[in-house]
């Protein structure tokens, strides 16, 4: 084997060898955008999770403030979750985006208890969890 044929080899194995890293590191590169996009879509599925769970939590409190008997008494931690319930629910909605929503349940819970029925619904319907003209139908007393 000749010196000439000895280089030749050697820069065609070099070559294969560069070319091979360099789709290896193209693929790490693809795998960490992949990754990082999961990683994305999970964060954004578990804070619209975390919103929604604040929401039914609220509701859930707020109709059995509601519809609970007039003679039934409601003890201090009974009233305790169900404002834990409504501020965690407006905290998630301020995360989440939903300002107006969020302005108008907390100005309810703070000043009148019997108004917030309607921002309940209101937000139930910005998170897609109500239809569109379901707090037409609300009356607030």
């Amino acid at each position: 084997m000749t010196a000439e044929v000895a280089i030749v080899i050697t820069a065609i194995a070099t070559a294969v060898y560069g070319l091979a890293t360099l789709l290896l590191v193209f693929q790490i590169w693809r795998d960490r955008v992949q990754r990082e996009r999961h990683f994305r879509e999970e964060a954004d599925s578990r804070k619209i999770n975390e919103l929604r769970s604040a929401f039914y939590e609220a509701w859930g409190y707020w109709q059995g403030h509601i519809h609970r008997s007039g003679d039934s008494v409601v003890d201090a931690s009974q009233a305790g979750r169900q404002f834990e319930a409504l501020t965690r629910l407006e905290c998630q909605l301020r995360l989440n985006g939903y300002l107006s929503q969020a302005n108008n349940l907390g100005l309810a819970v703070r000043t009148n208890l019997s108004g917030v029925v309607k921002p309940l619904a209101e937000a139930g319907i910005a998170l897609e969890l109500f239809p569109i003209g379901y707090s037409r139908g609300i009356t607030v007393s």
